[in-house]
């Protein structure tokens, strides 16, 4: 199987799981809005949970003339991005959607 978006083992709530970066996702999925405009609405549009469905963290990004600012990153759980992948109703999606299903079920063979 061909990896389309990195999956990694992360701690969201009170286990580890296997997650996606949210970033990642948006770009493969060629989502029309900008990154933080387009999961900000996904989750109050469909009522993801933090530490269920996400983790939040800062992620420090280095500017000029040292000043350092964080980028807000959200690794999120195989069913947020299986479900994302779904609503963006176009190829990018199915294909996301059906690579994460694939990820799934070798996870639980």
């Amino acid at each position: 199987m061909n990896e389309l978006i990195q999956v990694e083992e992360r701690q969201i709530g009170d286990g580890a799981i296997q997650t996606v970066n949210a970033r990642d996702l948006h770009a493969f999925l060629e989502a029309g809005k900008d990154f933080s405009t387009w999961i900000k609405d996904r989750i109050a549009k469909y009522g993801f949970v933090e530490h269920h469905d996400y983790a939040l963290y800062l992620l420090p990004n280095f500017r000029e003339k040292g000043q350092v600012r964080s980028s807000k990153e959200y690794a999120i759980s195989l069913d947020m991005a299986k479900e994302l992948s779904m609503v963006e109703r176009n190829n990018k999606g199915k294909q996301a959607r059906q690579y994460f299903i694939e990820c799934v079920r070798r996870a639980n063979a």
